[in-house]
């Protein structure tokens, strides 16, 4: 259980840190202390609980930054122009919370992730 739960968290932090920091640090909590069955089943309920949960705004730029960092050793500067420039349109916009990841900048990522491959972000949730 412990292996699948790992496996799922990998692919899904970045999905729940996007609805919520305070998200994403309560199951790493729970996963550095976890050590029964009953444990991780409750960390996979989180999971699935917070997933369930609208995007924040700041959550996903704050998230949107960090996958950057896979990204910005390799990237052009016309990349990292662009890219910085979608998170600043999403700074405009007035809403605080999106049912969706905003098109243009998962449309981008996909863009960077295939130029620029990375194993781990390839099974991230946050990505597809």
């Amino acid at each position: 259980m412990k292996k699948e739960i790992e496996l799922l968290w990998a692919s899904e932090k970045y999905t729940v840190m996007a609805k919520g920091y305070n998200f994403y640090k309560d199951i790493q909590g729970n996963m550095r202390e976890a050590q029964s069955e009953e444990d991780y089943i409750e960390i996979r309920d989180l999971i699935a609980e917070y997933k369930l949960k609208l995007y924040d705004k700041k959550a996903l730029i704050n998230t949107s930054e960090h996958i950057w960092g896979y990204f910005k050793k390799e990237a052009e500067e016309a990349e990292k122009k662009h890219f910085f420039s979608l998170l600043d349109e999403l700074k405009r916009v007035e809403d605080e919370q999106f049912d969706e990841i905003p098109y243009e900048i998962q449309l981008y990522l996909h863009f960077l992730l295939q130029k620029y491959p990375s194993d781990y972000l390839k099974r991230s949730t946050f990505i597809k």
